[in-house]
């Protein structure tokens, strides 16, 4: 008796499981073709106009000769710090003649950070214009004449300092 209690228990699970998965609502969608699936496929549209348009051409040559002109201004502070570092050189730091060394070294650096601002500016519009996958020549072009002007720039003073022993 035990036996088939136990086994009429055990079929009538099943058979409530069983019908549990049986029922059907009709919620389902269809798993036929849709028409869309099995057409010609639609022709994708003609790239949009870039979002940016390309830098025009008076404010590229502000920017190159912003950067001319602050570069300007660094050579003609050079000569002056270059005359002061010769004089600060193998002097211990607490001397007139380095303080003051010190002093035209910073001057200096303020020169040379007007150029790197304005290559700074430079970047910003050459990183739009990479954003919006537009292609700027001419943007490219005083980016890389503004950069070299602020490498140089770096060199000198690099040179000043070697010069003053520091």
């Amino acid at each position: 008796m035990r036996f088939e209690l136990k086994t009429s228990g055990i079929l009538a699970l099943l058979a409530a499981v069983a019908g549990g998965c049986a029922g059907d609502s009709g919620d389902y969608p269809s798993l036929a073709m849709r028409p869309f699936e099995s057409g010609v496929p639609v022709e994708t549209p003609a790239p949009a106009t870039p979002i940016r348009p390309a830098t025009p051409a008076a404010r590229v040559a502000e920017l190159r000769q912003a950067g001319t002109a602050a570069h300007a201004a660094f050579v003609a502070q050079e000569a002056e710090a270059a005359r002061f570092a010769r004089a600060a050189a193998g002097l211990p730091f607490e001397s007139n003649a380095r303080a003051t060394a010190m002093v035209a070294m910073a001057d200096l650096d303020a020169k040379r950070a007007a150029t790197a601002g304005t290559l700074a500016a430079i970047d910003v519009l050459a990183a739009e214009a990479a954003g919006a996958l537009v292609a700027d020549p001419a943007l490219g072009a005083v980016q890389t004449e503004i950069a070299a002007l602020v490498a140089r720039e770096d060199e000198a003073i690099a040179r000043l300092w070697e010069v003053m022993g520091s």
